[in-house]
């Protein structure tokens, strides 16, 4: 599910708001600037989905780096998603949230925090949830190397539980990290602003490599899962009387 909405709602902004919508094709300066769209409801919907996924993944591995850089990308996706962005195209003088006459389209938290406040809380929370993407594509790539110890009791295993793996991973880590600071110094390609080819990068990037762990069942390793099995094993070698 994580992969899948990641990989897919930058698509559906575009489709929904051009073809449901009658908004005609428009892509948005970012990804962000969908929540003060028509798109909104689907952006907190989707961004809300994946930040309490990420936040809950591996709960019972408390003590894992995975768990805790999933934990804190996901608090960081949901403060994108209550901390808005600014409102973009704003006339000259045009009233900002926080000041009076208090502008319909702020929400409750611009309106308490004040518009420049809240979007600065939300380019924080974008940038903690952008390198913790690139910090769970490098642990997978790290489950993916096999500890010493096994490798010692059997000469015959390699380096790598899959080099190929190994391999995506480590590119798509390497890809979120480019695709973050492209977003900072970049340039724009064609209708596409450096912020945003940045944004989609990075979540496409990460949605590949969610996905390659999802459906290949190998990363991360489960402490639980391994020790389950030991004790299972030992359960039935003791002979039934």
């Amino acid at each position: 599910m994580v992969g899948f909405l990641g990989i897919a709602l930058p698509l559906v902004f575009i489709f929904m708001e051009a073809y449901v919508l009658k908004g005609g094709v428009h892509v948005r300066g970012s990804l962000s600037a969908y929540y003060h769209s028509s798109m909104q409801d689907i952006f907190v919907g989707g961004l809300c989905v994946i930040g309490a996924l990420l936040a809950t993944y591996m709960a019972g591995e408390w003590k894992s780096l995975d768990f805790w850089a999933s934990l804190v990308a996901g608090l960081a996706v949901l403060g994108v998603v209550f901390f808005p962005t600014a409102r973009s195209g704003l006339k000259p003088g045009a009233p900002l949230c926080g000041s009076l006459p208090q502008p319909s389209s702020c929400s409750f938290v611009e309106q308490g925090l004040g518009e420049h406040r809240t979007a600065v809380i939300h380019a924080v929370c974008a940038v903690v949830f952008i390198l913790f993407l690139a910090v769970m594509s490098a642990l997978f790539a790290v489950s993916e190397v096999r500890p010493k110890s096994e490798r010692s009791k059997d000469q015959n295993l390699g380096v790598f539980k899959s080099r190929a793996r190994f391999g995506i991973y480590g590119g798509c880590a390497l890809v979120i990290v480019i695709a973050g600071i492209w977003a900072f110094v970049g340039t724009g390609v064609w209708e596409l602003t450096r912020l945003y080819i940045g944004e989609v990068a990075s979540v496409w990037a990460f949605g590949i490599s969610w996905l390659l762990a999802a459906f290949s069942l190998t990363a991360p390793a489960r402490h639980g899962a391994a020790e389950l099995a030991g004790a299972d094993s030992a359960v039935h070698a003791v002979p039934l009387p």
